[in-house]
């Protein structure tokens, strides 16, 4: 059996095939990255040493998915797509009703649909991937893994809105959360590594970023909400501020909904800030040649992110590990230096060599302190892929697979 897990996000398109018998096997796995710029690249790397690269400039999620199945054909791990017993597409928000994995619908693309406008940088590329599928292979079953799955467990208290209650029942307006699929394999990774660990915060770090309070292994609280725009500040989305600033630029400077949208998707977050780019590496360069707004957006960065995580610590009564994740939480040792400084009180200590060493995918942890810190490779596309198998095997009758 083979299945395509695809991970279409705000700035990138990251996929992988596998191969599905008594377990799971990674076959390919690639990435189109820096959609909409002009550096935009498709990398591809097969498990038996295949290298493919094409520099496309001005890929968008449309060019970027087609280039992706054209990459795929050519890899020889596909003839062509009829070989595909299903393809798994991570979906961001359905809302409160849709939140399980699911073969996909009316009643998904319609959920897709309605949220679209709240969550503008995820749903509208998942829905233009699952029309692109449903047009070149409309004889594969195309199957949703939902973000919100894993914050299910999240207790109610910290779940609800202070809105009138007639208006969270009918509109499902409470905490949903998301990055599910990274906080899963993340708390199931650590378990293997470190299981005495049941109070765990992780750092879900990139063009989309959260903070997740992981206890005995289920969410217990997040900081992202009913969209991926709350909580921490990320690449070009401003996190949790003030709601009312959005009645009084509509009052004052006459903005429209559309226009407001607009400006919390594409304009705020590190890029409005430091008006020099939504990619923090490039802020940071920014800031060390002098630029003082630059130097803001990574000071707010770190300032947000480590709010989170002593808010976390005191809710769960302690902390036995920190994770980070996610492109900036994996690659960017100064960040990790600069969040952890400070939190010496819930006993967190970064070694500065094994920080520095552990990047560019590895594995490791890097703290010297009682409260482990630890930086892990998220694997998204592998929790797809399960989810997508089992939903299968449910259905049809295959056998329960797992990792391999």
């Amino acid at each position: 059996m083979r299945i395509l897990a695809v991970n279409s996000g705000g700035s990138s398109i990251k996929y992988e095939l596998f191969a599905v018998h008594d377990n799971i096997t990674s076959l390919l796995r690639g990435s189109v990255k820096r959609l909409y710029r002009q550096d935009s690249f498709l990398e591809q790397r097969s498990e038996k040493g295949g290298v493919l690269e094409k520099r496309i400039p001005n890929l968008d999620h449309e060019k970027g998915l087609h280039t992706m199945l054209e990459a795929l054909t050519e890899s020889g791990h596909l003839k062509d797509f009829s070989e595909l017993d299903a393809i798994g597409i991570k979906l961001i928000n359905g809302g409160k009703k849709i939140r399980e994995t699911r073969f996909i619908d009316h009643e998904v693309i319609e959920a897709l649909r309605d949220l679209s406008s709240v969550t503008p940088v995820h749903n509208p590329p998942a829905l233009l991937a699952i029309d692109i599928f449903r047009r070149i292979v409309p004889h594969i079953p195309l199957v949703g893994v939902f973000e919100t799955t894993f914050h299910i467990s999240i207790p109610p208290a910290h779940r609800v809105f202070g809105l009138p209650w007639s208006l969270s029942t009918e509109y499902g307006l409470e905490k949903l959360g998301f990055h599910g699929n990274s906080y899963r394999y993340i708390a199931e990774r650590l378990r293997q590594l470190t299981p005495s660990s049941s109070r765990v915060v992780a750092c879900h770090l990139g063009s989309g970023c959260s903070v997740c309070a992981i206890k005995d292994g289920k969410s217990f609280d997040i900081s992202s909400s009913f969209t991926p725009q709350s909580g921490v500040i990320m690449s070009t989305r401003p996190g949790d501020f003030d709601p009312q600033v959005l009645l009084y630029l509509e009052e004052r400077v006459g903005l429209s909904p559309k226009e407001l949208n607009s400006i919390l998707a594409k304009e705020s977050g590190l890029y409005g800030i430091s008006g020099v780019s939504g990619e923090l590496w490039e802020i940071e360069k920014a800031a060390q040649e002098g630029n003082e707004q630059a130097q803001l957006a990574v000071d707010v960065f770190v300032y947000q992110v480590k709010k989170y995580i002593g808010g976390f610590a005191a809710l769960m009564g302690g902390l036995e590990s920190l994770v980070f994740t996610g492109g900036i939480g994996e690659n960017d040792t100064y960040i990790r230096e600069r969040i952890c400084e400070g939190l010496e009180f819930l006993g967190i200590t970064i070694d500065p060599e094994l920080n520095k060493t552990t990047t560019g995918g590895k594995e490791g942890k890097i703290s010297r302190g009682p409260c482990e810190v630890w930086v892990i490779p998220t694997w998204e596309e592998f929790m797809i892929a399960r989810e997508v198998a089992n939903l299968l095997r449910k259905e049809g009758g295959i056998p329960d697979a797992k990792r391999s």
